[in-house]
C-alpha cells in the first residue's frame, strides 16, 4: 500500500464523522422547497475547522452553495456533496429527521444521500491536513443546493459563475465497490392526444382524448427501443411517470397527456428514440403529439483519465475491488463532465436505500470512503517528495 494512504487513514476521526453526519440529518432540507440555509452554518463551521477559505454563492435567497478552498492553484481536486434531500415519504419506523445508530448504521433521511457522504469527505480531508503530508495545488470541499430537483440553484449556477476544478469526486451515486464513470442520457417526453369535448350524456358527439392516449399507451407498455450502444451501458429504459386528462366526469375530455422518462445509453441519439416513438404512434392508429420537454446527453469518462487511475490505484491498495461502471441515474457529475471537468460518482452505499424509508449508511463504509476519497485526492496533488 502507498504509505500515504495508511498515514491519512490513521487520522480519520470516527466519532467526529458520525457526529457531523447526525448534525446534518437533523435539519429538514427537504426539496422542494430546499431550505438548504438550515445547514449552512454547520457546513461553514466544518470548513472553518479545516482552515478553509469559504465562499458562499446564492442564486436565490435561502438556497446557498458553500465552497471551502484549501491550498492554492492547480491541480485542484473538488469533492462536492449536496445539502438537499427528498421528502421523507411513508413507511419509516422512526422519525426520519432524528438520526439514530443501530448495529453500526446511521438511520435518517440523507444518511446515504448525501449528508453522511459530506461528513466522510470532510473527515478524509481533515485527515490529509492532520497528516502534514505535502501537496501542491488545492483541495475544494463543497456542499451545493438543489441537486434533487435539477441543480438550477446549485451546480449549474456554480458552473455558470466559473467554478472549474481540475477534477471532481461526487460522493453520490454508485456504491462501495462501484465507481460510476458514466451516466445515461435522460429525456422527459410529453405525449399528447387531442379530442373534442361533449356532454357526458351524449359521448358519441365528442372525441375522447383519454381513450386515444390510453390506446397508444397500451402499445407503449409492450415497446422496447431498438439500436446499438456502448458496451459499458445497458439498454434504454422507459417509464410512464405521469398522466392527466379531463376536467370533470360529466365532460368528454378533449385533451390528455402523459410524461415519459427515458434513460438512454451512449451510442444512441435523442432524435432516433423520438422517431421510434412516432412510428409506434402510427402503428397504434392514434394521432399523438410527441415532444421532448427536457433532456441531457449520456457521458463516459475515458479509462485513462488521471482520476480513474487514482481511484483504481488507491482502491487496490485498500483491498477494495472497485468496478468502474455506468448508471441510469444522473448526478452533478454530468454537469461537470460537459464543462470539461473529469468527475466520478462514488458512494458508501451497499443496498438501494437512498430515497426509501429507513434510509441508512454503514459507519464503517463512511470511514472507508473517507480514506479512499482522501487517498484519491492526495494521489492527484501530492508533493514531488512524497
Amino acid at each position: 500500500m502507498q504509505p500515504f494512504v495508511e498515514r491519512i487513514g490513521s487520522y480519520i476521526d470516527r466519532d467526529r464523522v458520525v457526529e457531523l453526519a447526525c448534525e446534518l440529518i437533523r435539519k429538514k432540507t427537504v426539496n422542494p422547497p430546499g431550505n438548504e440555509y438550515l445547514i449552512k452554518e454547520i457546513i461553514v463551521e466544518s470548513l472553518r475547522e479545516l482552515g478553509a477559505r469559504i465562499e458562499i454563492m446564492e442564486k436565490e435567497k435561502g438556497r446557498p452553495n458553500v465552497l471551502g478552498y484549501i491550498g492554492e492553484g492547480k491541480p485542484s481536486v473538488a469533492i462536492i456533496a449536496h445539502m438537499d434531500v427528498v421528502p421523507a415519504g411513508s413507511g419509516w419506523t422512526q422519525d426520519p429527521f432524528s438520526p439514530s445508530i443501530h448495529e453500526g448504521k446511521i438511520y435518517g433521511r440523507g444518511a446515504l444521500d448525501d449528508k453522511g457522504p459530506y461528513a466522510a469527505a470532510w473527515g478524509g480531508i481533515r485527515a490529509i491536513l492532520k497528516s502534514s503530508l505535502p501537496f501542491r495545488g488545492s483541495i475544494i470541499l463543497g456542499a451545493v443546493a438543489d441537486e434533487e430537483r435539477g441543480s438550477q440553484m446549485g451546480m449549474k449556477f456554480l458552473l455558470e459563475k466559473g467554478f472549474s476544478p481540475s477534477f471532481c469526486i461526487v460522493p453520490d451515486g454508485g456504491s462501495m465497490d462501484e465507481a460510476m464513470v458514466g451516466e445515461k442520457g435522460m429525456m422527459w417526453i410529453r405525449v399528447c392526444a387531442s379530442g373534442k369535448s361533449a356532454h357526458a350524456s351524449t359521448p358519441e358527439k365528442g372525441e375522447n382524448a383519454i381513450y386515444k392516449l390510453t390506446n397508444f399507451l397500451f402499445f407503449l407498455s409492450r415497446f422496447k427501443f431498438k439500436g446499438e450502444f456502448h458496451p459499458l451501458f445497458n439498454e434504454p429504459t422507459l417509464n410512464l411517470g405521469q398522466i392527466k386528462g379531463g376536467q370533470a366526469p360529466n365532460i368528454v375530455p378533449d385533451s390528455c397527456e402523459a410524461i415519459l422518462d427515458v434513460r438512454y445509453p451512449l451510442g444512441m441519439e435523442e432524435e432516433e428514440l423520438i422517431s421510434q416513438l412516432r412510428d409506434l404512434a402510427k402503428e397504434s392508429g392514434s394521432r399523438i403529439e410527441i415532444q421532448t420537454i427536457s433532456s441531457s446527453k449520456p457521458h463516459l469518462l475515458e479509462e485513462g483519465s488521471p482520476l480513474v487511475c487514482a481511484f483504481r490505484r488507491v482502491g487496490k491498495d485498500m483491498g477494495i475491488k472497485l468496478k468502474f461502471k455506468t448508471m441510469g441515474g444522473n448526478t452533478i457529475a454530468k454537469n461537470l463532465y460537459f464543462k470539461g471537468i473529469p468527475s466520478i460518482a462514488h458512494s458508501p452505499g451497499e443496498e438501494e436505500v437512498a430515497h426509501q424509508a429507513d434510509e441508512y449508511v454503514k459507519i464503517d463504509n463512511l470511514l472507508l470512503c473517507a480514506k479512499l476519497w482522501a487517498g484519491v485526492i492526495y494521489e492527484l496533488i501530492r508533493g514531488e517528495d512524497e
